[in-house]
């Protein structure tokens, strides 16, 4: 079992490079991280001597205690935030600390500033450092991400039985959150994108009170939580027939996906990734009609590193998990998306996504 102190570890390797003492997190992502738990609020600070702390509000100081003591953290609480500075000038005066790296990306500014004026430390920041940890999956997260696409690809199935036509984009949105938290889905923040017809044209748009008639497409993008870490997939599909004109696009973005998953792969660029897919579906006649980036990584975050489009330097390595979600949108008539999670593993690329990518007319 894959330990929280080997995180640490790689994280105290980072501190050796920038020499320096220790390491402030507070942003939610990175400290579930770090110690596999999920609070409203906290501080994790990891020191080049290999010490491990978790401030916790009063709220949460017991269930850290919990389950972070016998990890080897050592918990401590506070009653108020503005008692956060307090408690960490403590450990820092402890344990000699007189440099530390703070998160600059992923907490606020105002939090930034906050902590560095209120310190007895020379503050540094810590920029993507944290992030490039992230992005390199060990066996354990890979399996939370294999176990929520799991959960995802049962509640889909579960709801194509369920749609009709005469339901709203409301509707079906409300009854996928029900079957994934029935299916074993953490309780959070879904982020689920449920259009129909001409609402799929809108790439991101949110689920309305437009109805379903028949002969509409349905495009669903969603993912489950377990155990902290995401899942995400997108699929389109008819209820009833599916016209020529759609049925040639869905085509197009089908074999997109396939051709993606041959080209995606260790050493492969993220911008060559995003390139290629493009490339494919500009020469099928579909030239800007592809209006988003290729995908992302995922993992506790939704969308983390890498990133595979236009803008990125990513490398994909051994270890990541990204989304692929090729697309066709033409505006005021439809959208095809359909979005699969591919693990870069020592053995070549692994599609996580089971659900089949032929057209389902229901």
């Amino acid at each position: 079992m894959y330990s929280h102190k080997a995180r640490a570890d790689r994280l105290r390797k980072v501190l050796e490079l920038i020499r320096a003492d220790a390491c402030i997190v507070k942003s939610e992502d990175n400290r579930r991280y770090l110690t596999g738990i999920t609070t409203r609020d906290g501080v994790v600070i990891i020191t080049k001597a290999g010490n491990r702390y978790f401030i916790a509000d009063a709220k949460s100081e017991e269930i850290a205690s919990r389950q972070l003591s016998p990890q080897g953290f050592t918990v401590r609480g506070v009653n108020q935030p503005s008692e956060y500075p307090i408690c960490i000038n403590e450990i820092f005066q402890a344990d000699k600390i007189s440099t530390a790296l703070l998160e600059s990306n992923s907490i606020s500014h105002e939090d930034y500033l906050w902590l560095e004026n209120s310190l007895y430390a020379k503050i540094l920041p810590l920029k993507t450092q944290l992030d490039k940890l992230r992005m390199t999956k060990d066996l354990e997260e890979i399996e939370y991400i294999k176990t929520a696409q799991r959960i995802s690809e049962k509640s889909f199935e579960d709801l194509l039985r369920f749609i009709k036509p005469g339901m709203s984009e409301k509707q079906i949105q409300a009854k996928l959150v029900q079957l994934m938290l029935e299916n074993g889905s953490d309780m959070a923040k879904f982020n689920i994108v449920c259009v129909s017809g001409e609402n799929t044209s809108l790439v991101h748009s949110t689920a309305t009170d437009r109805i379903v008639e028949k002969g509409d497409n349905v495009m669903l993008e969603f993912g489950a939580v377990y155990n902290g870490y995401r899942s995400n997939m997108a699929r389109t599909f008819c209820v009833g027939k599916a016209g020529d004109e759609f049925r040639r696009a869905y085509n197009v973005v089908k074999n997109a996906t396939i051709i993606g998953q041959k080209y995606i792969r260790k050493g492969v660029s993220g911008r060559d990734a995003d390139s290629e897919i493009r490339r494919y579906i500009e020469e099928n006649g579909y030239r800007n009609h592809f209006r988003h980036s290729l995908g992302h990584g995922i993992g506790i975050g939704l969308e983390e590193a890498p990133y595979l489009s236009q803008d990125s330097a990513d490398i994909l390595t051994t270890g990541e998990v990204v989304t692929m979600e090729p697309g066709i949108y033409l505006p005021g008539k439809f959208g095809v998306r359909i979005e699969d999670l591919l693990y870069i593993s020592n053995l070549g690329t692994e599609n996580l996504t089971r659900t089949t990518k032929e057209l389902l007319e229901l």
